[in-house]
């Protein structure tokens, strides 16, 4: 095989790395059946495609892309990484200029300088398939999901408000001993919550956030919307669109913290990237498989079992590529 014909492949798996690892609706990432059919058509091709597309996620996995560790490292290899993690407004530009450091080889300074730019310099990551601790200054106690990512929007002001950021992922406050009675905020993608020494957890989830409280109450405030209080044991789902009451209990949305997810009527797009959570590589899903409504209990530790489950519940079928692209159709 040529030089010019491996360096072809190469790039057209990166592009195809960046279109299907986008986070937001398929219609926004250009994901649909159509898109996914070109994917299976590029990837069976060629032996050199299917060897390009292995290799780079192979190679994504040593870096440590698919498990969440730290590339403040640098390289050309991490900056890629970084890039094709990167939030989908700012993935193609990223993706472009990090091929091009690994295509000629720039140094770390470079890539450390694109990594705190392309903001994943969280002050609290999850890997993927491990859950985390913290313990916030004021004795908050915070447990966080796999492959979450939070941010410390800012530090202890005159109100004695502290602010996160939870820009993917779940997490868990709980006040500690003392009972910490400082308001405390969590933003996501939808809106914010704010409690003073509540228990509660919120999660973001594909196209929508939850929220649940455990003790204590929590204030609510959806996007563009009024804002709702909810007392102990109410849960909600909200974004752009206002919010919804759920009927799940506090310990069911709190699941991820035992390692299960409950699903009610949950869209599979939705399902697939909290799967994705715990499991190297990519989960997605045809337009048509996308918007079908999940209800369940599944197992996080055990993907793949609970692919299976899926498919044995909705007519859908489960192809992979590789190693690390599933498609559920």
């Amino acid at each position: 095989m040529s030089t010019d014909a491996t360096g072809l492949a190469w790039r057209q798996a990166v592009e195809w790395e960046a279109r299907l690892r986008d986070g937001q609706a398929a219609a926004d990432a250009g994901i649909d059946n159509d898109g996914l059919r070109d994917f299976a058509r590029w990837y069976a091709a060629s032996a050199s495609h299917a060897q390009a597309w292995d290799a780079l996620q192979e190679r994504l996995a040593r870096l440590g892309g698919r498990t969440g560790a730290t590339l403040s490292g640098g390289g050309p290899d991490a900056a890629m990484a970084a890039a094709l993690r990167a939030p989908s407004d700012e993935r193609r530009s990223a993706l472009r200029a990090a091929f091009g450091l690994l295509v000629v080889g720039v140094g770390a300074w470079g890539a450390r300088a694109g990594y705190h730019q392309l903001g994943l310099d969280a002050d609290w990551r999850g890997a993927v398939g491990q859950r985390g601790r913290a313990t916030l200054a004021d004795g908050t106690a915070m447990a966080y999901d796999a492959n979450s990512r939070i941010y410390l929007q800012s530090g202890t002001g005159a109100a004695g408000t502290a602010s996160l950021h939870l820009q993917r992922g779940q997490l868990l406050l709980t006040p500690g001993a003392l009972g910490a009675r400082a308001p405390l905020t969590v933003a996501t993608a939808h809106g914010v919550v704010q409690a003073d020494g509540a228990e509660f957890t919120v999660g973001r989830l594909r196209a929508r956030s939850v929220v649940a409280v455990r003790s204590g109450s929590a204030m609510l405030r959806p996007d563009g919307h009024a804002a709702l209080r909810l007392q102990a044991g109410q849960a909600c789902y909200f974004n752009r669109d206002g919010a919804r009451a759920s009927d799940l209990s506090f310990a069911a949305v709190s699941g991820w913290t035992r390692g299960v997810h409950v699903a009610d009527r949950a869209p599979l797009a939705e399902l697939l990237d909290v799967f994705g959570r715990y499991r190297p590589g990519m989960l997605r899903a045809s337009d048509s498989a996308a918007a079908r409504l999940v209800s369940g209990v599944f197992r996080l530790h055990d993907i793949d079992a609970a692919l299976r489950q899926l498919a044995e519940a909705l007519p859908v079928t489960v192809t992979r590529y590789g190693r690390y692209l599933t498609v559920l159709r």
